[in-house]
């Protein structure tokens, strides 16, 4: 007969206390005279016996006339006596009590996130923090003089990046208030750091995108790019937001990441898609100019172009007149 832990759970689920029982039987209850001792109003004074059966080699839990019983939870159901399996739960008053085996497996220790490696130091920097702040401000400057199509001045453009850095600023802030909570720092520098960092390859990844459809003539390849890619930088973001706001393992903040952004992002492609017009006149295209020596494959001649204008104009119209009949 080895030893049993015996676990009291609040209302929420949460460990409130963990025993370590090797003498049976234990007794449960709101007397002093008991092994374990609850304050429930609801659990009699001595409401439960835990013993073990030698005839069948295992732990039981049994009732002893106490006035509210006792429930097994799995199913919900009033027992007199419930054979105690590893990781099983009973209710007694308003208390779960939870029964484990010594070698049940504990969860993954969770790393800690104040490591004093360079990376940690640079991402957790007050003083690198308005460097990267800054040098994020120019290249979405930059970013929106490239793209622009029409005459702009500085301060359009500043205008225009001024909302990007606020909404970044006010997503750091909401991290850094979660972090507060659960792991007792805040770390906005690091979360104003690694959003901005990530939304800058973002950036870099979709101009990128328009060049390489650009160059070999892909159509709707940008959008295909910038959909992957958008969800690997966004798992990436939410993957060292979680590491830094809460106590997941590494594994349980990767899951949470992926499952998160490809929710969030597979439900905005969806939406779009609802609202796409069906025809539209306007066509879809790259503001950036690039070269003419970009393109790497053969282009069309202006003959097989207006051919193939003509072949779907004919299709178009054989369509309308079928419609019409």
């Amino acid at each position: 007969m080895g030893p049993l832990i015996i676990e009291i759970l609040d209302r929420f689920g949460k460990l409130k206390e963990r025993h370590r029982i090797q003498s049976f039987p234990c007794h449960i209850g709101r007397d002093y005279s008991n092994d374990i001792i609850i304050d429930d109003p609801y659990i009699s004074p001595t409401h439960v016996s835990v013993k073990f059966n030698t005839t069948t080699d295992a732990f039981i839990a049994e009732d002893n006339n106490s006035k509210n019983g006792l429930f097994n939870l799995h199913p919900f159901k009033k027992q007199l006596s419930v054979a105690i399996n590893d990781d099983c739960r009973i209710r007694i008053g308003h208390t779960d009590i939870r029964f484990r085996f010594v070698d049940h497996p504990v969860k993954e220790t969770i790393e800690e996130r104040n490591k004093p490696s360079k990376i940690s130091m640079l991402l957790t920097s007050g003083f690198i923090l308005p460097i990267v702040w800054i040098l994020f401000g120019l290249a979405l400057i930059l970013n929106n003089y490239i793209e622009s199509t029409s005459t702009v001045t500085f301060q359009t453009l500043l205008s225009e990046a001024f909302p990007v850095l606020i909404f970044l600023a006010l997503w750091a802030m909401a991290w850094s208030v979660v972090s507060k909570i659960v792991t007792h720092r805040f770390y906005f520098s690091f979360h104003a750091i690694w959003a901005c960092c990530l939304t800058f390859i973002s950036i870099i990844i979709d101009n990128l995108a328009s060049y390489f459809e650009f160059g070999f003539s892909l159509s709707n390849s940008t959008q295909i790019i910038s959909f992957i890619s958008g969800i690997i930088i966004t798992s990436i973001l939410l993957h060292g937001h979680l590491r830094y706001s809460t106590t997941f393992s590494n594994t349980k903040s990767k899951i949470s990441a992926i499952s998160a952004s490809v929710i969030i992002l597979g439900l905005v492609e969806f939406l779009s898609f609802l609202h796409a017009p069906e025809f539209t006149n306007t066509p879809e295209y790259s503001s950036i100019i690039k070269p003419a020596n970009y393109i790497f494959v053969k282009q069309q001649s202006l003959n097989d172009f207006f051919n193939s204008t003509q072949q779907i104009k004919s299709a178009i119209d054989n369509e309308v007149n079928m419609a019409m009949q």
